[in-house]
């Protein structure tokens, strides 16, 4: 597949507490969560400011309504992960409004908001925040899954073309799967070996190697052309925004030049420069976050004008590239 002309993705991992339910609680991310509700409105804003076209990669227990109709919407089979705690079903099961945790689990409101703003794609993230490489014994609950996610975007009139794994973790075998339910692309990962495998079992020397990755170039720019095999598209990412931390202020630099190093050579090569983040990392440091946002996207007005790179978003890429 040619573009013809660099091209700029970006995918947000929208998720809220699902993302990070087995590692956190929601007192403990209680500033991030809030923060992502009104982070949002002004991401929505620098979008709509430089034209930038995004996929919004949802978890689907997010078009839930509210607490309720979470426990009401279970797919008919459900994952039987080895560790218990990736299983969202019973924790679902316990959930009360009592302590305002809504806002924390349903975001219906917020996604229709999001596609009211021209060139905004709302993808799925799975619907239960789906660990496709994790031990799981119901071999079926995969493909329940996405009928669920299919399900529920359907009562806004979405139309599911694009996906991203849960935690970067792409199983080939589901590929198939993707093509039945008429999904069409999917984020894959960097062919390097310290990303290839997603999140899974990380070593280390892998986790030192990627953050040193984020600021000094050692594994090069991850820039690609979408690949369709069969009738599913693979659009590799390129690198994670990283955000902002104030103890890795004098960083900064660094790591924004590393992705707009990476662009400039996307935008000659007629290739596809893909950043991706989840919107709750912008949820605490929202200044300095969003400031960083502007300088990449001053760096792609540049490129556009100079190159011609264009901004698309994962079902643009398909249908525009």
């Amino acid at each position: 597949m040619n573009t013809q002309k660099g091209s700029f993705t970006i995918s947000l991992d929208f998720e809220l507490f699902w993302g990070v339910r087995d590692k956190r609680t929601t007192d403990s991310y209680k500033n991030n969560l809030e923060g992502t509700v009104e982070v949002i409105p002004k991401l929505l804003d620098i979008f709509k400011q430089y034209n930038i076209h995004v996929t919004w990669a949802t978890v689907g227990l997010l078009l839930n309504k509210n607490i309720e109709k979470l426990k009401e919407n279970i797919p008919q089979e459900i994952p039987d992960y080895e560790n218990e705690l990736l299983n969202p079903y019973g924790y679902i099961q316990e959930l009360s409004d009592a302590k305002n945790l809504q806002q924390y689990h349903c975001a219906r409101n917020i996604i229709q908001n999001i596609m009211q703003v021209k060139n905004q794609e709302i993808g799925t993230h799975t619907y239960s925040h789906f660990y496709c490489l994790e031990k799981n014994r119901n071999k079926n609950s995969f493909d329940e899954d996405l009928n669920k996610a299919i399900e529920i975007s359907s009562e806004l009139d979405l139309t599911i073309d694009s996906i991203v794994f849960p935690r970067n973790q792409v199983n080939n075998q589901f590929i198939s799967i993707l093509q039945e339910k008429g999904i069409k692309i999917f984020r894959g990962n960097p062919t390097h070996w310290a990303y290839r495998e997603g999140e899974i079992n990380k070593s280390l020397f892998q986790r030192i190697f990627r953050f040193v990755d984020t600021y000094v170039n050692i594994s090069g720019n991850h820039i690609s052309e979408p690949l369709t095999t069969l009738t599913v598209t693979e659009c590799k990412s390129s690198m994670f925004l990283r955000p902002y931390s104030q103890k890795l202020n004098l960083l900064e630099k660094l790591k924004i030049n590393r992705i707009k190093n990476a662009m400039t050579q996307a935008a000659k090569e007629n290739k596809n420069f893909h950043l991706w983040w989840h919107p709750h990392n912008f949820g605490i440091n929202q200044t300095q976050n969003l400031q960083n946002l502007h300088n990449i996207l001053l760096h792609y007005k540049y490129l556009n004008e100079r190159y011609g790179m264009k901004s698309l978003n994962m079902r643009e890429l398909i249908t525009n590239g």
